[in-house]
């Protein structure tokens, strides 16, 4: 039995073109800076007689180039948080305060609902509140993420600009912790999409909430409760 059993009334656009571009670019920068990241730790070519040398230069080229598109990307959200619609832009924040009555409604019963421990939510055209915060720690992951990168990419030149804006964070934290921050971060991330996938999946087949849809499209069907 689905959580929504109520007809829908019309389809509303809920995400714009830049959010779902940004989206899909994200995706695709996580899948290819996972792999080449866990090559760069854990160089798995390593035969004298091959061109593992080669191999890993290749490789970092297309980390440097991949986390290059992906800082863009992650900007492009940060601006499209500014001029983004409500269900985009900051606005979507004020679904998170906990002083108004029907906020709070909403949020414990998406918590109840992902514990098991409910089966009915109020239906939702942007980010549930429970998935809206899922989303704001992932965010800062990103930021940090693509900080961190930046900075061990920057060592190369010391007397480079890149050097002058991230170089700084290497008298406060060593190199090696730095690293080894960045590379468990790409695990956090890369368990955050899994469940991401599977959670957008579940919710839409059991509520028809267009979650899977939407991202293509952008268009969610608006229902009443």
């Amino acid at each position: 039995m689905s959580a929504h059993t109520s007809p829908v009334e019309k389809m509303v656009y809920v995400w714009e073109g830049p959010l779902r571009i940004s989206h899909w670019i994200n995706f695709l920068c996580i899948i290819i800076l996972s792999f080449t990241g866990y090559y760069i730790h854990n160089p798995f070519i390593s035969s004298p007689t091959s061109t593992s040398a080669y191999v890993m230069g290749t490789v970092r080229y297309i980390h440097y180039l991949t986390g290059t598109i992906f800082a863009i990307s992650v900007l492009l959200r940060i601006f499209w948080l500014l001029v983004g619609n409500r269900y985009s832009s900051w606005k979507c924040l004020k679904s998170l305060n906990l002083f108004n009555r029907n906020a709070r409604y909403v949020l414990i019963s998406y918590i109840r609902y992902y514990t098991f421990t409910g089966k009915k939510t109020p239906h939702t055209l942007g980010h549930n509140p429970v998935a809206l915060i899922a989303y704001i720690i992932i965010f800062v992951l990103f930021v940090l993420q693509v900080f961190t990168g930046f900075a061990l990419w920057a060592q190369v030149n010391p007397n480079g600009l890149m050097y002058s804006l991230t170089g700084w964070i290497f008298p406060l934290i060593s190199n090696q912790w730095i690293r080894f921050f960045h590379y468990l971060v790409m695990f956090l991330i890369g368990g955050f999409v899994i469940n991401h996938i599977y959670s957008a999946v579940l919710f839409d087949f059991k509520t028809q909430s267009g979650e899977i849809s939407s991202i293509f499209s952008g268009w969610k069907p608006k229902r009443t409760d």
